[in-house]
């Protein structure tokens, strides 16, 4: 299906990817909160338990019994109140929706519920903890992502066939990784003090089990990926490891979704959506930074827009 939504056209200050990144992951806070201050409190906490006995956490703001839902997963590092979470979450709450604000293993303040790290290939916990989120609210589900999210999305996509729209994910791990480390400071030391921070969370959880030290001393995110994989997955190799998330070729053959995307995004390379297959809608702007696409710090962003109005269509009309 080809997506129609307006298209996105931001004011001139506003046109420069790296203020649209930076204010919408650290700008709008005040205001985003302010506009979700409803969503926020009616959210009751989730603890999912998995098939594999993972503990996953997730916020649930419901509405009356019979509206459709929306499962919003944040992007790497980031949690369920990250600016552009909330932001969607607002949105689609005024508008009638249920919405799930899920945290991925070790997110938000989650360190403490499973012993084994978080790592972006475990896909099969986070597909099993929206299946059971489906099975518990009994409705119309959506999924929608943002980043790293948003490539969760696409795999929930693929096993369950839910409506899935996904917002600057990361297709390809390895020029994503390259792009933080090749790109400007500000983004490797963003993600680096970040990563830094969460192995610190994790380590205060499991003294007997972590220690971090040689991590704090790396200064790329490609070096410490390699420390990651050696130390903490099954993974062979750092390539490895990367191939098993990356969704370009033919991971996605027979997977309907919607990507949607910024051509000017610093983070993630836009040449990468090229190679999605055709069943992948992609809606691409030419401005609008990283999970940004900001008009207005005080109001909803146009990416928000898009989110009802993906799930309007897809959701309003089913019937479990």
């Amino acid at each position: 299906m080809l997506e129609t939504f307006e298209p996105f056209k931001p004011g001139q200050a506003l046109r420069s990817p790296h203020v649209q990144t930076i204010l919408g992951s650290r700008g709008r806070g005040f205001w985003v909160r302010r506009r979700a201050a409803d969503l926020l409190s009616r959210s009751e906490r989730l603890l999912l338990s998995t098939d594999d006995g993972v503990q996953l956490e997730a916020w649930l703001s419901r509405q009356p019994e019979t509206a459709p839902a929306v499962i919003l997963i944040h992007g790497w590092l980031g949690h369920a109140d990250s600016s552009y979470v909330l932001s969607a979450a607002a949105e689609l709450f005024r508008h009638g929706f249920s919405v799930v604000r899920l945290n991925l293993r070790d997110h938000g303040d989650t360190a403490h519920l499973n012993e084994e790290m978080f790592h972006s290939a475990r896909t099969a916990e986070v597909v099993d903890a929206v299946r059971r989120i489906r099975s518990l609210l009994n409705v119309p589900i959506g999924v929608a992502g943002f980043s790293l999210g948003g490539n969760f999305a696409l795999r929930i996509a693929r096993d369950t066939r839910f409506p899935t729209l996904a917002i600057c994910p990361a297709i390809d791990p390895t020029a994503t990784m390259d792009s933080i480390d090749g790109g400007s400071p500000i983004y490797r030391l963003f993600f680096l003090l970040k990563w830094q921070r969460s192995l610190q969370r994790k380590e205060t959880a499991f003294p007997q089990r972590y220690d971090f030290s040689a991590a704090k001393k790396l200064r790329t995110v490609s070096a410490l990926t390699d420390l990651f994989v050696r130390e903490h997955t099954d993974f062979p190799d750092t390539a490895s490891y990367l191939d098993a998330y990356t969704l370009t070729g033919s991971v996605l053959a027979d997977t309907e979704a919607t990507v949607l995307y910024a051509e000017d995004d610093p983070v993630i390379p836009a040449e990468g959506f090229e190679r999605l297959p055709t069943g992948i809608s992609r809606v691409a702007t030419r401005h609008g930074g990283h999970c940004a696409f900001i008009q207005d710090p005080r109001t909803p962003t146009w990416a928000d827009a898009c989110v009802v109005r993906f799930f309007e269509d897809r959701l309003r009309q089913q019937r479990i």
